[in-house]
């Protein structure tokens, strides 16, 4: 097969992922032109959009763990929900939340605002993919696939395992990327992809090893996507 000299350094997956957008891309784009009307231009409305906004009113109940009531608090000029996870008395994790609050507001350096927040340094990043069976939606049996990054943070005083992903109704990816070209295709269709950026911050020992948590923040990464899924994307599964 021969390919141009600009894409000989990427796999043929990628190839024919690039060619298939290209694909979607026309045959959305074609209708737009004639009938002037271009979706990205005018992206259609968040049909969801009151139950994201509620978020930083609410947060997210998580079933078998206790949550403190959210708190608002601004990182990057933006309205983060904090809320504490704990069993009883004792605290488990902190989760920060930030909900879309408009068809024009995109992923974009969130993770950015949060290093700068903490002030923390990392290391041992790594992917944590998890699965989750939402009973929300018309078929139960679907598994949603989430990879999220996992990685060390640490400061002079404290070290953290801390799980981030911008969660969505079909799954989720740390990757802005990732959300983006969904929700182009989306819109190709007259509809959209709602997100909500997640991070899951658990205190660990000095310089502890992050895998040691792993499978605890594995569970409580679950039943936040299963929230979100069963809570505020409630109108987009329905749909499905």
């Amino acid at each position: 097969m021969y390919l141009p000299k600009f894409l000989h350094n990427y796999s043929l997956a990628r190839v024919a992922l690039l060619l298939l957008m290209l694909v979607l891309f026309a045959v959305g784009a074609v209708p737009s032109y004639f009938s002037g009307k271009w979706a990205w231009v005018s992206p259609p409305n968040l049909v969801n959009l009151n139950e994201l906004r509620e978020l930083t009113k609410t947060g997210l109940n998580l079933g078998e763990w206790e949550t403190s009531a959210p708190q608002i608090v601004k990182i990057g000029g933006r309205n983060w929900v904090q809320q504490n996870i704990q069993e009883g008395d004792r605290f488990v994790a902190g989760l920060l939340l930030l909900n879309q609050t408009g068809p024009m507001h995109q992923p974009q350096v969130e993770w950015m605002d949060i290093d700068g927040f903490w002030r923390w340094k990392r290391d041992s990043e790594r992917s944590l993919t998890f699965e989750v069976n939402p009973e929300s939606t018309p078929n139960p049996d679907q598994t949603i696939q989430v990879k999220s990054r996992f990685f060390r943070g640490w400061t002079t005083a404290q070290t953290y395992a801390i799980a981030q992903w911008y969660s969505w109704p079909t799954g989720g990816n740390p990757a802005p990327f990732s959300w983006f070209w969904r929700d182009r295709l989306a819109q190709l269709q007259g509809n959209r992809l709602p997100w909500v950026a997640v991070n899951v911050i658990i205190p660990i020992e000095p310089f502890g090893e992050i895998e040691s948590v792993r499978p605890l923040i594995e569970s409580l990464s679950q039943n936040i996507q299963r929230a979100l899924l069963e809570g505020p994307y409630t109108p987009i599964t329905t749909q499905e």
